[in-house]
């Protein structure tokens, strides 16, 4: 049985990149990270977050992804 994984993204516009910021089972639990680092002291905006989901933790899996957003 797969179980979701959902990864808070974020855009570094230093290093033109996007970076994994936060994961979780639980996509309310990644959307309220998501709400504070954009209403909290960072002040993100939202553009420069997102959420993507895999259907495992696994590091490897959420770098694929990842480098997908970064080679657009």
């Amino acid at each position: 049985m797969t179980t979701t994984y959902y990864t808070l993204v974020a855009y570094n516009l230093e290093h033109d990149r996007w970076y994994p910021e936060f994961g979780d089972y639980d996509k309310s639990v990644v959307q309220d990270e998501l709400d504070d680092m954009n209403q909290g002291y960072q002040g993100i905006p939202k553009r420069h977050l997102k959420i993507i989901k895999t259907d495992s933790d696994d590091q490897k899996t959420i770098n694929t992804v990842i480098r997908q957003f970064n080679y657009q």
